[in-house]
């Protein structure tokens, strides 16, 4: 690329780690589209006045016609040239003629995986053309950002038959997976592959809940926490209690920075089961729910913790008999002091204690 400029073109790095000067390469024939990039660097001439270029593999999956559709470049004024050359009646392009292409494919088991459980990566390297098996190739198997940044070697190897696998654990299970057949990049902090694939494995969520006590008194409050994996934010979780042999949603809240906490205040006595339900509509099989927490609910105090009498329960019936019978015994015994006092005050002559 022959760039000139008065006060010179220079090398520079912008905030997405790509370098200028820089050329974007673009399939143009049918197919799948792909991009492909290269940083240049100056190869004859000066800064004001010179001719920039790259290296460039091209393997086999290139398989068609390209052209370079982006220049990009930066003086050291800052000013800025992107333009596509295309426009500026530059062409210029590339026809490949690739054969014997090899592929990837990916999968994951279980699927879904349970929250942060194992999860098994695992596919197959093959010759599009004839669907062989290939062995002994060295792949990348990355999660998350080493997928698409730094410069990738392999990692993993195809067994005899092409096949290969690799098991990860941890809270990565929502992440990017990916597995490329790596080739020289001509973008410092991106890879480049000669095959790839990526995806995100199917999730269910695990939802971990705990209630404060297994056994409290009517009008107490139940306090049921926990947390969801992978974290979520923002999502809603279902307090349900199972009636009549079904779980009805009692109570909702949000599950903020993975964690949530709900309260309820049982309305009856018996036995009550609880679980917390995370929902999700786009695909009910990988909804999350929590044990069944069992709860027993008291009309008295069933344990004796608060340091009071109860309000209500079967201990107060025995109490309001007492206090019944001695207010009866009571009121008899004014009656017979009455008798008494009246009978002397009648008859003076009467013996003492005569009625």
């Amino acid at each position: 690329m022959h760039l000139t400029d008065e006060s010179g073109v220079e090398e520079s790095t912008g905030m997405d780690g790509v370098s200028t000067p820089l050329a974007l390469l673009q399939r143009v024939s049918a197919g799948a589209r792909q991009t492909a990039g290269a940083e240049l660097a100056l190869s004859s001439g000066t800064a004001q006045d010179g001719v920039w270029s790259a290296t460039i593999q091209v393997p086999s999956t290139w398989d068609g016609q390209w052209q370079v559709t982006r220049v990009v470049a930066s003086d050291t004024f800052g000013n800025k040239l992107d333009v596509d050359p295309r426009t500026q009646s530059q062409s210029a392009s590339l026809r490949v003629t690739g054969t014997h292409q090899p592929a990837l494919t990916l999968t994951f088991v279980p699927d879904p995986v349970l929250g942060d459980g194992r999860l098994t990566m695992q596919g197959r390297a093959y010759y599009v053309d004839t669907g062989a098996g290939i062995p002994d190739l060295g792949l990348f198997i990355g999660v998350d950002n080493t997928c698409v940044e730094g410069r990738n070697s392999p990692n993993a190897t195809t067994n005899a038959a092409g096949l290969y696998s690799k098991t990860f654990s941890g809270n990565l299970n929502n992440a990017l997976h990916c597995v490329g057949i790596p080739r020289p990049s001509n973008i410092s902090r991106s890879p480049e592959y000669i095959a790839y694939q990526g995806a995100f494995p199917r999730v269910k969520y695990k939802v971990q809940a705990s209630a404060g006590r297994e056994a409290l008194a009517l009008g107490q409050k139940l306090t049921i926490s926990g947390r969801v994996i992978p974290v979520l934010g923002g999502a809603t979780v279902q307090l349900q209690q199972l009636v009549n042999g079904t779980w009805r949603t009692v109570r909702t809240s949000s599950a903020t920075a993975g964690e949530f906490t709900l309260t309820i205040t049982p309305e009856a006595a018996g036995q009550h089961s609880y679980r917390v339900y995370l929902p999700v509509r786009e695909d009910d099989a990988l909804s999350g729910v929590s044990r069944t927490l069992s709860v027993r609910v008291t009309s008295g105090d069933p344990g004796g913790d608060d340091g009071g009498l109860p309000v209500t329960g079967p201990a107060l019936p025995p109490l309001v008999g007492a206090a019944t019978g001695l207010m009866i015994a009571g009121a008899a015994l004014m009656i017979v002091g009455r008798r008494r006092r009246g009978q002397r005050y009648d008859n003076p002559a009467a013996p003492t204690g005569t009625t």
